[in-house]
């Protein structure tokens, strides 16, 4: 996994006055609440279009689960796709991929690893911050005729501060809390319905009957902590009632990385003359 190294770089945040204002996640929201046309895919490629002096182009977008964070973290710090190969070693990392550099980052507030993966692994559901990024690793499951398929790895954006579930719902387990943690992503399969709380942004009509438009929105996803260490367990896909939703953390891997100390896009401007 080829990742920069601390020393060479030069750090800034996302509230720095080199960067946008904003985070991934302000931008990520900002497409999905203007989005004239928001497809889910990469064909051709991958691709977002804010607000653009060729209005033709303006709010459009392609999307998959990683290249939409990809490209909502390009706008905030004015990064380009050298800029994200220079730090991770791909042009556009996919979902496993960004899964392994948050597994491999240190928990926030421990000591600075020998490299740098410009992520802090977060373990606890009240540690859990607007920005933070939800990856999940791919995954072989066990049918029940005995085949097994392949769940391809998802990248969300954490859009909010999660919020405790009270009472719990099902699937209930005994020694364990639930959370619901807003999120936006980019998907073919919702996080719930429209109805209730907890809604997916994508989901037209009612619960039953209803349909999902596949591409960037938002939802909710929910993660299980110890009720003691508040340490997470599984999650499940959204906050709906069900006996079969859980993921167990070793059926679906996932971690919840924070971004940390990124450093400044790379100059784009010429050398000076020679004296």
């Amino acid at each position: 996994m080829a990742v920069a190294s601390l020393a060479a770089a030069s750090f800034i945040t996302l509230a720095s006055a080199s960067a946008s204002a904003k985070g991934p996640e302000d931008w990520a929201v900002e497409f999905i609440d203007n989005a004239v046309s928001n497809e889910w895919g990469t064909q051709p490629e991958c691709f977002m279009n804010w607000d653009d002096p060729d209005q033709s182009k303006a709010w459009t977008g392609m999307t998959k689960a990683a290249c939409f964070f990809t490209l909502s973290l390009q706008k905030a710090m004015g990064y380009s796709s050298l800029d994200i190969y220079s730090m991770w070693g791909k042009n556009s990392p996919t979902s496993d991929y960004y899964f392994d550099l948050v597994n491999a980052s240190p928990k926030v507030g421990a000591t600075p690893p020998g490299f740098e993966t410009y992520f802090r692994r977060v373990e606890r559901a009240v540690d859990i911050q607007k920005g933070d990024v939800f990856t999940i690793d791919t995954a072989i499951v066990v049918n029940p005729d005995g085949t097994t398929s392949t769940l391809a790895g998802h990248t969300m954006i954490i859009t909010g501060a999660p919020e405790e579930i009270l009472p719990q719902i099902n699937p209930r387990y005994s020694k364990t809390r639930q959370y619901a943690v807003p999120i936006a992503d980019s998907t073919s399969a919702s996080h719930g319905c429209a109805e209730g709380k907890y809604k997916d942004s994508r989901w037209s009509g009612q619960c039953t009957g209803g349909y999902m438009t596949p591409g960037a929105g938002t939802g909710y996803v929910r993660v299980y902590t110890d009720s003691l260490t508040d340490v997470l367990l599984g999650f499940t896909w959204s906050v709906t009632s069900s006996t079969t939703s859980y993921y167990s953390p070793s059926t679906r891997p996932y971690r919840i990385g924070r971004l940390f100390k990124l450093p400044a896009p790379i100059p784009t401007d010429p050398p000076p003359p020679p004296p």
